[in-house]
């Protein structure tokens, strides 16, 4: 009996467990299902429930094509799409009123929309991450907001303000209880 045989017998891979399963199983021990191309991995042979229930809470964002908003313990709070919303109805009366101008405004629109489409929607505020932002920051530099040609330093120190400015007025209007946007206390 040769070494590659005495491999395939001790990695006997399970069954599916009923016929309209979607995920099959892999090698490495866990539940599978290729999605747009790529690998995605759900859970262990031995528990086929939970590796179905991850597929489930992912599939929709996968066959979209975008990354599955991360498991949080909490439920509440603002998504992305709704304080970029907020935001943008706070910029829009403050350049009706001139207080702004309207090329700020639209550049407000267009940073805005494209860091939602970047860490998705429908994400909570309080998932995002500093890992979020400096990936963000560095598909600004490559591809820039139009995907055609990557920021300079000016434009690239605009953008970072209307995301920060964002994330300024959310604290001020407490519609975030994220505890990394709470400033923290003076001590003495």
């Amino acid at each position: 009996m040769s070494v590659r045989q005495s491999l395939r017998r001790r990695r006997k891979k399970p069954a599916k467990p009923t016929p309209l399963f979607p995920l099959t199983p892999h090698n490495n021990s866990q539940r599978c299902k290729k999605i747009r191309g790529k690998m995605y991995f759900f859970g262990v042979w031995e528990d086929p429930g939970a590796a179905l229930q991850m597929y489930s809470r992912a599939a929709a964002a996968l066959h979209a094509g975008r990354q599955p908003r991360p498991c949080t313990l909490s439920e509440e709070g603002p998504t992305v799409k709704q304080l970029c919303n907020h935001f943008l109805t706070y910029q829009h009366r403050r350049s009706q009123t001139g207080e702004i101008g309207f090329r700020w405004f639209e550049d407000c629109r267009t940073v805005l929309a494209s860091f939602a489409r970047f860490v998705g929607p429908g994400r909570l505020v309080s998932d995002l991450t500093p890992d979020d932002f400096l990936r963000y920051q560095q598909k600004l530099v490559r591809n820039g907001l139009t995907k055609r040609k990557g920021m300079g330093v000016h434009a690239l120190t605009r953008t970072i303000t209307v995301v920060r400015g964002l994330f300024k007025y959310a604290y001020e209007m407490n519609l975030t209880v994220h505890a990394s946007l709470r400033k923290p206390r003076n001590l003495c």
